[in-house]
C-alpha cells in the first residue's frame, strides 16, 4: 500500500476533508491532494506532522516507497558544534537540494542555541549551512565563530572590511560591528527546520 493511499485512508478515518487537514498542517489543500494522488512525495518533516495530526503509523511500505530510493539526504552535523543530547539527524529531500542549486557536499547541519534570532530562528531549530558561501552578502544569515563562540546573525557589509552583526532580538542583543578578520565565517544558513 503506497503512502498516497494510506494518507487518504487516515484522513478519511479522522473525518477530515483535504481542506481541514491542510489547515491543521499548514499545507495548501492542493498539495494535500497531490500527496494523495501520489504525484508528489512529502518531505520527512511533513510526513511526521501529518502522521501526528492524523494519529497514524504508516506501514513498512511507506518507508519503502518514500525513503528507500535515496529521496532524502542526511546532512552531517558541523563537527565542531557541541551536540549534547542531539540524537536525530537532519535530512533534506534530494529534489529540494537540487531546486535550490545547492551542492550536497557543501552542506552541514547545526542546532540553533539561544534567543538572539527569536521570531525567525528559535532555540533548538536545526539549520543547514552552505559552507561554500563564506563571503557575506548583505541581509543573509550566517553561522560563524567569534573566538570559541558559535554565532548565528544577519551580516551587513561595512567599509574597511568590517561587518555589522544583526539579530532579530535587537532589544536583548543589539547590533555589533567587527572586522572581518575577527570572525571565521562557517557559511550561509540556507534551510531551517523547527517547530513553531
Amino acid at each position: 500500500m503506497k503512502f498516497a493511499i494510506q494518507l487518504k485512508a487516515a484522513r478519511l478515518a479522522a473525518g477530515l476533508s483535504q481542506k481541514e487537514l491542510a489547515f491543521k498542517t499548514g499545507i495548501t489543500p492542493s498539495l494535500i491532494s497531490r500527496y494523495e494522488l501520489g504525484k508528489v512525495a512529502p518531505r520527512l518533516e511533513t510526513v511526521n506532522r501529518i502522521m501526528q495530526i492524523l494519529n497514524f503509523q504508516p506501514s513498512e511500505s511507506i518507508s519503502d516507497g518514500l525513503f528507500n530510493d535515496d529521496a532524502f539526504i542526511p546532512i552531517p552535523p558541523l563537527p565542531s558544534q557541541n551536540t549534547h543530547s542531539e540524537t536525530s539527524q537532519l535530512q533534506l529531500y534530494r529534489e529540494d537540494i537540487k531546486l535550490s542549486n545547492l551542492q550536497i557536499d557543501n552542506l552541514v547541519s547545526i542546532t540553533m542555541s539561544g534567543d538572539s534570532m527569536h521570531n525567525l530562528l528559535k532555540d533548538g531549530d536545526k539549520l543547514v549551512v552552505d559552507i561554500s558561501k563564506k563571503i557575506p552578502v548583505d541581509g543573509k544569515i550566517y553561522a560563524f565563530n567569534q573566538g570559541s563562540l558559535l554565532r548565528i546573525r544577519i551580516l551587513q557589509n561595512l567599509p574597511d572590511e568590517r561587518v555589522r552583526m544583526k539579530s532579530y532580538n535587537n532589544h536583548e542583543y543589539p547590533d555589533e560591528t567587527v572586522g572581518l578578520n575577527q570572525i571565521e565565517i562557517i557559511g550561509q544558513i540556507v534551510y531551517k527546520a523547527g517547530f513553531i
